[in-house]
């Protein structure tokens, strides 16, 4: 890898870190696999963060607030409906890896006591996002709807052939 100063190279790592959560999910990530992504070493990786939970955690926050900037951008910029928008990856095939992504983050969480308060962190962001874009939603609805987002995920992963964009469009428009 060519010499960066120690914030872009921070940066360049958490961007090989995102794509190998999109390729292979977080249990994917290790020192090895980012370092590849990133075309260095594995010490360089432990350069830049104490430990893989630290590196999965900066990652995460990156890859959540890409797709928030990206969600604002479609509901204020462009007008789409909030909760449809939301939705919108479910019933997108193109966008599969990042409905995944979701599932594995839960997973993860599930084992990581120092992840799972950053995906919750992240289930908080998401459910401001959605009361910002209609606040005519409730925090309950809100929460609501990101819980069912994920889980719906989830069951996209368990159970394709039941849980195909088909179904899901009509679980989603009522």
């Amino acid at each position: 890898m060519a010499y960066l100063p120690r914030e872009e190279r921070r940066a360049a790592i958490i961007e090989a870190t995102v794509r190998v959560m999109l390729a292979d999910g977080l249990e994917g990530v290790s020192a090895r696999s980012v370092a590849t992504a990133v075309e260095g070493s594995p010490g360089l990786i432990h350069q830049h963060f104490a430990s893989v939970p630290e590196l999965i955690a900066s990652a995460w926050k990156k890859f959540v607030a890409d797709s928030l900037a990206e969600y604002d951008q479609a509901v204020v910029a462009d007008g789409e409906d909030p909760i449809r928008e939301f939705f919108g990856n479910h019933v997108d095939p193109e966008r599969a890896a990042e409905v995944g992504l979701w599932v594995s983050a839960w997973a993860y969480a599930l084992r990581s006591p120092e992840f799972g308060p950053v995906y919750a962190e992240t289930l908080g962001r998401l459910t401001a996002a959605l009361r910002r874009a209609d606040p005519e939603v409730s925090e309950l609805a809100a929460e609501r709807t990101v819980l069912l987002g994920v889980a719906l995920a989830g069951m996209q992963r368990i159970a394709p052939e039941q849980y195909g964009a088909a179904h899901l469009e009509d679980l989603i428009t009522g």
